[in-house]
């Protein structure tokens, strides 16, 4: 009997030992959403819209230190509370560059660009600043979440 509770006092003052890792929250927040419509204001991600641009075509892909590679498993289409629908995705982090690229092939002929300014330290990885196209669309120091329209 003596000799369990010495081995359980070991083991709980081993589970009890300090760790120098950090303890706290870790944060990977890279998802981005948009909705796209035409200049007539068409919603160009509306599944019932014959001009919409078809979800199984859809592809995203994310340039890895010059190799562009395809992902997209996790990119949805939902419809938002403003009635348009709504295409997520989550940006690339990956990589030593310092803006991330990822692409989306709307069609074989129609490919938009994204970039990001990804923040990363040891507890966080989350995009700070997106660009479509070359144009700055959203920055976290404006507040809000990641989200703005696309006019094609």
């Amino acid at each position: 009997m003596k000799s369990i509770l010495i081995a359980l006092s070991v083991f709980f003052l081993i589970s009890c030992s300090r760790n120098d890792e950090p303890q706290g929250q870790i944060v990977i927040d890279l998802g981005v959403n948009f909705s796209i419509q035409s200049a007539t204001g068409e919603d160009l991600l509306d599944p019932n819209n014959s001009n919409a641009f078809k979800k199984e075509n859809i592809k995203t892909y994310h340039l890895i230190n010059g190799e562009v590679k395809l992902v997209g498993a996790d990119d949805m289409l939902f419809l938002g509370n403003n009635g348009l629908y709504v295409f997520g995705t989550f940006v690339n982090y990956e990589g030593n560059d310092e803006f991330s690229i990822t692409y989306i092939d709307w069609s074989e002929t129609d490919r938009d660009t994204i970039k990001s300014q990804i923040y990363k330290t040891k507890n966080q990885i989350r995009a700070i600043k997106v660009w479509y196209n070359d144009t700055l669309m959203w920055d976290v120091e404006n507040g809000g979440a990641p989200y703005f329209t696309i006019v094609k």
